[in-house]
């Protein structure tokens, strides 16, 4: 908390300046993901751990970054650019491609590999240019287990992703020629960025 005269309390300042500090030593990708409001007030020891599994990846426009049916084993973080989500359905001509939902930078992308058979519900298409961070699936279920703070924090924040895919997507199906939906600025996440860890 900032006092009403602006400063920190000795404590706090300490350990911002500590969070600063190590943020600083630590590698590109663990301060990429620490500026994505999914992974906000996530420690820094588990944002390194994480990072050393994740890679960066820019997919041009109209390039499928995911198909409905294909193997989920990725999550995306968007940082910048615009997906498209579709959702196939049958149609008398054969099966069609449904627009769901666009999701544009600072969106968390994809949820099917949390659970088995670990096959996409939807199909991903880059609007536009668009930058992501990639994480490895399998890494992320080793470390949810390995570890049941961060595990459950993450499958909080994957929760409200679950969430907002299944509510769009219903809506979208069944309001034929509704408007796609866009996800809010901040991603079907809807934390605030903040540098306040919520452990140590």
């Amino acid at each position: 908390m900032v006092p009403h005269g602006g400063a920190l309390q000795p404590s706090a300042a300490r350990a911002a300046c500590a969070a600063l500090a190590s943020m600083t030593t630590s590698s590109p990708l663990a301060v990429a993901l620490s500026d994505h409001p999914f992974l906000s007030s996530i420690p820094v020891a588990s944002l390194r751990r994480l990072a050393t599994h994740a890679q960066s990846r820019t997919y041009s426009a109209g390039e499928e970054i995911f198909r409905e049916g294909g193997k989920a084993d990725r999550f995306f973080l968007i940082r910048h650019g615009l997906v498209r989500l579709d959702a196939e359905e049958p149609g008398s001509d054969g099966p069609r491609q449904v627009e769901i939902e666009m999701l544009g930078a600072d969106a968390a992308l994809g949820w099917s590999w949390l659970f088995s058979p670990y096959r996409w519900h939807l199909s991903a298409t880059a609007v536009k240019r668009t930058s992501t961070l990639v994480l490895d699936a399998d890494m992320l279920r080793a470390v949810m287990s390995a570890d049941p703070v961060l595990g459950y924090e993450l499958m909080r924040r994957f929760a409200a992703v679950m969430f907002d895919r299944l509510r769009v997507t219903r809506l979208r199906l069944t309001a034929g020629g509704l408007e796609v939906p866009s996800a809010v600025v901040a991603g079907p996440w809807a934390g605030n960025r903040t540098t306040d860890p919520l452990w140590s």
